[in-house]
Parts: structure tokens; C-alpha cells; sequence
């Protein structure tokens, strides 16, 4: 009997060590009432070989894009110089396709902005001309207030320009700029949700579902 009893008391001494491990790993989080928080989902990296249509389609159109804006002219399909920088007229390393489209301001060419899409082979070629785009003018670069793609920079008055803001942004192998002349102020916000609407509306073509995000749709998710 007292061998029968010795293992019973071996057998309850590792129960209750399992009952301890167990209550310590499983530990609600009190600050959310006992149930875990639940993580949004990071947005996900272009990755796949978009097709022109997709890049076309990704492009903001009529009622898309920020109040006061409308199409000028027709969505374009983008040749490799204009996916570098500014200042160099070569095709930049890795370029596969691109598509852009330039919007007039309340009906009038004085104010515009325009929209690039460039996708590349590769992650690693998008971000050397993604680092091109954005130039080396640190002291007039910042942030987004929301962080659009894998990297993403605006800069306020590039070179000698007066109350324009331009964006730029890397998702995965996919690059978008976004360039607003004028009719600013210096405000960066619709250069950012620009951004922000036509990434997003990449990641759904890459989905395989229909591009619906709008620059109205980011305006409203940054005031929350």
C-alpha cells in the first residue's frame, strides 16, 4: 500500500506542475477584458508580375481621387525614364512596366497632380529607384503621419518649388509618386492618401478582387 500511495503522490505533484505551466502561458490580457487583442493584418507587399490593365486600373479615376481633381486626359502607359529619377533619362535597373495619369485642379491645368505606378523584378530594384524618386533633399523630407507600403516618404517644396508636395512610396516590387503642383500650402495629407488609395487598390488586383479603395476612404480612415 505504501508504494501505491508514493506513486499516487508523484502522480498529483505533476499535475499541478502542469497546471501551473499551463495557467501562466495562457494568461489573458487583463487590459482586454480576458480575451487576447486581435492584430489587424499588415498589408500585404506587391509580390506578383501585375499585368498592364492592373496597373492602369490601380490609377485613381473620376470621383477616386481628392475633391477639386479630375482626369486629364487619358490613364498612360509609363516608359521606363520616368520611372527614375527626374534628372536621369535612363531606364532604371530591373523596370518591367508602369503606368501613370495626371489630374487638372477645379477644371483648370494651372494646379495639377499626377500619379507614376513603376513595378520592377524585384523588391531590391524597386528600392534603388525608390531612393532615386525621393532625391537627397533630407531637410525637406518626412514622414507619412501613417506609414504607406514598406517605405514611404513626402517632401515639401522639392528643388525650387513653391506649396507643391510629392510622395513617394515602395510595396514589395511596386513603387508609386505622387506629385501634387500647387493648391497645397505645404499640407502633405492628400499626397498621403493618394498614396495610401492607390496602394491599396494594388493589393486588391493582386487579390484578385476589383480596386475600390478612394482617396475619400483614406481621408476618413486617417481621422480615426
Amino acid at each position: 500500500m505504501s508504494r501505491v500511495r508514493v506513486a499516487l503522490a508523484s502522480v498529483l505533484v505533476g499535475m499541478a506542475a502542469l497546471t501551473a505551466c499551463s495557467s501562466s502561458s495562457d494568461k489573458p490580457d487583463s487590459a482586454s477584458g480576458g480575451a487576447k487583442p486581435a492584430s489587424s493584418p499588415a498589408p500585404k507587399p506587391i509580390t506578383k508580375d501585375l499585368a498592364q490593365a492592373d496597373l492602369t486600373q490601380a490609377l485613381l479615376g473620376d470621383g477616386e481621387t481628392l475633391p477639386g481633381y479630375s482626369l486629364h486626359g487619358d490613364k498612360s502607359t509609363t516608359e521606363g525614364q520616368y520611372c527614375n529619377a527626374t534628372d536621369d533619362d535612363s531606364t532604371p535597373k530591373g523596370w518591367v512596366r508602369g503606368s501613370d495619369v495626371a489630374y487638372e485642379y477645379n477644371g483648370s491645368t494651372l494646379n495639377m497632380a499626377s500619379v507614376h505606378i513603376c513595378l520592377f523584378g524585384s523588391a531590391k530594384d524597386a528600392h534603388s529607384a525608390y531612393a532615386a524618386w525621393k532625391g537627397n533633399e533630407t531637410s525637406k523630407q518626412q514622414d507619412p503621419k501613417h506609414p504607406v507600403g514598406d517605405e514611404s516618404t513626402l517632401v515639401i517644396n522639392p528643388g525650387a518649388s513653391e506649396d507643391s508636395v510629392y510622395g513617394y512610396s515602395r510595396s514589395g516590387k511596386a513603387n508609386v509618386r505622387v506629385k501634387i503642383d500647387g493648391a497645397t500650402g505645404g499640407d502633405p495629407s492628400g499626397a498621403e492618401v493618394m498614396l495610401s488609395a492607390t496602394l491599396k487598390r494594388l493589393q486588391q488586383l493582386q487579390d484578385g478582387k476589383p480596386p475600390t479603395a478612394t482617396a475619400a476612404d483614406e481621408q476618413a480612415n486617417a481621422r480615426k
